[in-house]
């Protein structure tokens, strides 16, 4: 009985930090189901207008995703020259801002598409919010990060003392 009641004092915090969760992804999923509330919120979506909507959404973020990460991929080798303390040399940063126009492009041709396709599923209302979106909610971010600063702040004047 006491080595049982040892094995489960002891498993106990090992079961309850192998619980917790994966901070990377769970980060990455938790802002992206955020997003979809904001989303939904801010169009003011129907349900009917929803069920359409979210599956093209959805394709619409891979897309992106998937753009972004070619970016990354793109900028790799220069962000290591440059981390390495190693010249750029003018062939490989002209190949660089190549790949980046081009991804660049893709990008604003992609979202265009997207918001051109959503005709008949949300009102031209709904279409000019979500144009407007992401400029809206990098903005709210930007506001609650510099709050959360100040009040971090005035948490740390205040345990001085």
């Amino acid at each position: 009985m006491r080595q049982l009641l040892v094995t489960l004092i002891l498993a106990l915090p090992l079961m309850t930090v192998s619980a917790q969760p994966d901070h990377k992804s769970g980060d990455s999923q938790s802002r992206k189901a955020m997003g979809v509330w904001k989303m939904t919120e801010e169009l003011e979506l129907t349900e009917n207008q929803a069920e359409k909507f979210f599956p093209k959404f959805r394709t619409h973020q891979d897309a992106v995703d998937k753009l972004r990460e070619e970016q990354r991929k793109s900028l790799k080798s220069i962000h290591e020259s440059l981390k390495d303390g190693k010249d750029v040399s003018d062939e490989d940063l002209a190949a660089a801002i190549k790949a980046f126009q081009k991804i660049e492009a893709s990008k604003i041709s992609s979202r265009v598409d997207f918001i051109e396709s959503l005709e008949g599923v949300l009102t031209t209302s709904q279409r000019a919010k979500l144009m407007l979106a992401p400029d809206k909610m990098r903005r709210e971010a930007k506001e609650n990060i510099k709050e959360h600063k100040k009040s971090r702040q005035r948490r740390q004047k205040r345990d001085r003392w």
